[in-house]
Parts: structure tokens; C-alpha cells; sequence
């Protein structure tokens, strides 16, 4: 009996990719090319990532779409990339504060009893926050302030 533990990280992420597609194509009934345009990843980097032929490590960004798409947990995919022949964390990563942020947003987002109104505010304010330029050392306290909606009224300055 032969030993099918993968040895490289490429090994490992090749098995993680072959799974997936494989799992893509019983759940969706897609090929690698309908993975590729679900994705936004090209066909050429998924068949070099099934291949296990690369020498940069994959970006995270398609990474994270295959995952998103396929309804992964980005965990699932970034486990093969660690060192292999080691064992796998005992606990996740602690999450960014970008990442905790994010998740906050998704979850108000996607939670039924958030008003639509308040969605409206969320999704414009990111909006005009994505497409506004803001300096490099811009600091947090000069950044635009939005109230949650059960947080306690702020006084107003009173004007001479």
C-alpha cells in the first residue's frame, strides 16, 4: 500500500483543486470551464493548480472566489498551502480586523430583520467610501462617522 499524503504544498493544493472540481461538477454539473467563468479564474490557472505546476504561491483574491463560489471556507483552501507534512493548526487563524469588519457588514447585510432602509445606507456608504480617495495616513478619527442605529443620541454643538 502507497502512502497518498501529499509532500509539497503544490501536492497539497492540487488535491484540495481536484476535489473541488470534482465536488463542482457533481453538486452543479460544471467543468473546469464553467468553474473558470463562475469565478472569474482563468481556465489556464485552474489546470495549473489541478496540475500542482506552480511556483508562486496561488493569489489569495482567487482563492477566495473559488472558495466564495463554491460555498468553501477559505480555510479549506489555504490549509493545503501550509508547510506540508505538518499538522494543521489546532484553531483557525484569529481573524483581521479588516476581515471581522467585513463579516460584521455581511452579516447585517444578509440579517431579515435589518430594515431595507438600513441596507440602503450600508451598501451606499460603502459605495462612496470604495470609490473615494483616502490618504495614506488618514486616521480613524477622520473618517466619516456612522451612527448605529441603537446607539444613544449624540449631543449637538451649540452655536454662538
Amino acid at each position: 500500500m502507497t502512502d497518498t499524503t501529499p509532500t509539497t504544498p503544490q501536492m497539497a493544493f492540487a488535491q484540495f483543486v481536484r476535489q473541488t472540481v470534482e465536488d463542482a461538477r457533481e453538486q452543479h454539473g460544471w467543468t473546469v470551464g464553467d468553474i473558470a467563468r463562475h469565478t472569474g479564474i482563468s481556465r489556464s490557472t485552474l489546470f495549473r493548480w489541478l496540475a500542482g505546476d506552480w511556483q508562486r504561491y496561488p493569489e489569495l483574491s482567487k482563492v477566495r472566489s473559488l472558495c466564495a463560489t463554491l460555498g468553501l471556507p477559505i480555510a479549506a483552501a489555504i490549509r493545503p498551502l501550509a508547510m506540508a507534512g505538518t499538522p494543521a493548526p489546532a484553531s483557525p487563524p484569529a481573524l483581521t480586523q479588516v476581515e471581522a469588519d467585513m463579516g460584521s457588514i455581511r452579516e447585517r447585510l444578509l440579517d431579515e430583520t435589518v430594515p431595507a432602509s438600513d441596507k440602503r445606507q450600508i451598501r451606499a456608504l460603502l459605495h462612496r467610501l470604495a470609490r473615494r480617495d483616502v490618504p495614506v495616513n488618514a486616521r480613524p478619527s477622520s473618517m466619516p462617522q456612522v451612527a448605529h442605529r441603537n446607539a444613544p443620541p449624540q449631543p449637538r454643538a451649540s452655536r454662538l
